[in-house]
C-alpha cells in the first residue's frame, strides 16, 4: 500500500511540475513578474496560448491513457489500445476526407467541420466494430478485436488512397495530422470538448469494480453479477467518444495509450480503483512534458508532439519491461 501511495504522488507531483514548466517554455521568454502585467504581449501569450495548450496536453494525454487501460482491461490483454481496435483510425480516415476533398465539399471547409467530422469517424467506427462482433446479442471478444484489425486496415486503405490523390498542401497537411500536434489548442475548443475529457473522472469509479471481476474471466464475471455485455458496451462506447474527442482535435498521438497504462500496472498492479485514475494522471502529465520539449528543441518552430512521446516514452518502457523479465 505504501509503494502504491508513493507511485501515485509521484505522479501527481510529476503532472504538476509539466504543467508549471511547459507554461514557461516556447519561442517566447515568459517570466512570472511579467504576468503581473495585465496588457503586456508575454501575459496574452501565456494565457490565452499556453494556458489552453497545457490544459489540452493534460486532458487528451489523460484520456488516451485511461482509454488504453479501459481497452487493456476489456481484451485482458495488455498489449491492447485504441489504435488496434479500429477506433483511431476511423477518427483519421474522417479527418482526411475532410482534408483532401474538403473543397469540394460545402460543410467542410472550416477546421471545426474538420474536427467535428473527425470526432463523428470515432464514434461511427465504435459502433461498425460492435455491429460485425454482436451475434445473438452477444458480443464476443475475440471478434471484437478482429474487427477492430479489420477496420483498421480498411481505414488506412483508404487513407492511403486520399493520400494519393491529394495535391502538395493536402498532403502536408496529412502529414501533420498524422503526427499530432496541441498546437491548435484554444479556450473555445476546451469549452466545446471538455466533457469528454472530464467524463472518464466522473465514470472511473462505477466501473472500476466491475472490471476488477471481468479480469477473471467473462463466466466468473457473469457468476458473480456483473452484467458482462452491459460493461463491453458502455467501455467501447467509452473509448470511442474520448479517442474521437482527442484524435478530432490533436490528430495521432501513439505510445500514451499503449505504455502508459502498462507503466502504472507495472508499478502498482491492476486494482482499476487505483489504475484508471493514476493512467490519466501520468498520462496527461506525460505528453504536457513532451509537448513543451518540442516546442523549445528547434524554437520558434515545433515537433510533433506525437514523435516525442514515442521518443521519451519507449526507452523508459523497455527498461520497465527488463527490469520485469529480471524478476521472473
Amino acid at each position: 500500500m505504501k509503494k502504491k501511495a508513493i507511485f501515485i504522488l509521484s505522479c501527481i507531483i510529476f503532472t504538476i511540475l509539466s504543467a508549471v514548466t511547459s507554461s514557461l517554455l516556447g519561442a517566447m521568454s515568459i517570466r512570472w513578474e511579467d504576468l503581473l502585467q495585465s496588457d503586456s504581449m508575454e501575459s496574452r501569450v501565456f494565457f490565452e496560448l499556453r494556458i489552453p495548450r497545457i490544459l489540452l496536453g493534460l486532458m487528451v494525454g489523460g484520456s488516451l491513457a485511461w482509454s488504453g487501460a479501459l481497452a487493456q482491461g476489456l481484451f485482458r490483454n495488455p498489449i491492447v489500445d485504441p489504435g488496434l481496435i479500429g477506433i483511431t483510425a476511423g477518427c483519421s480516415l474522417f479527418a482526411s476526407i475532410a482534408i483532401v476533398l474538403g473543397t469540394s465539399i460545402p460543410f467542410l471547409h472550416s477546421i471545426w467541420s474538420i474536427v467535428l467530422f473527425s470526432f463523428l469517424g470515432g464514434i461511427s467506427s465504435s459502433f461498425i466494430i460492435f455491429f460485425f462482433a454482436k451475434s445473438k446479442g452477444r458480443t464476443d471478444i475475440f471478434s471484437l478485436l478482429l474487427s477492430g484489425i479489420a477496420v483498421n486496415a480498411i481505414c488506412f486503405s483508404a487513407i492511403g488512397i486520399l493520400s494519393y490523390i491529394a495535391n502538395e498542401a493536402q498532403l502536408r497537411n496529412l502529414s501533420l495530422w498524422n503526427m499530432g500536434s496541441l498546437g491548435g489548442a484554444s479556450w473555445a475548443n476546451l469549452k466545446s470538448f471538455s466533457i469528454f475529457f472530464i467524463l472518464p473522472l466522473l465514470i472511473s469509479p462505477f466501473i472500476a469494480k466491475q472490471l476488477n471481476v471481468f479480469i477473471l474471466g467473462e463466466r466468473e464475471a457473469s457468476h458473480l453479477g456483473v452484467s458482462t455485455e452491459f460493461l463491453k458496451t458502455i467501455i467501447i462506447l467509452l473509448i470511442g467518444v474520448s479517442v474521437g474527442a482527442c484524435v478530432s482535435l490533436v490528430g495521432n498521438i501513439g505510445f500514451v495509450g499503449l505504455a502508459v497504462p502498462h507503466i502504472v500496472r507495472l508499478a502498482i498492479g491492476q486494482d482499476y480503483k487505483y489504475l484508471l485514475i493514476t493512467s490519466y494522471l501520468l498520462g496527461g502529465g506525460l505528453l504536457c512534458f513532451a509537448d513543451g520539449i518540442c516546442r523549445i528543441i528547434i524554437a520558434p518552430s515545433e515537433i510533433p508532439v506525437g514523435i516525442a512521446t514515442a521518443l521519451l516514452g519507449s526507452p523508459f518502457f523497455l527498461s520497465l519491461i527488463r527490469k520485469r523479465m529480471n524478476h521472473i
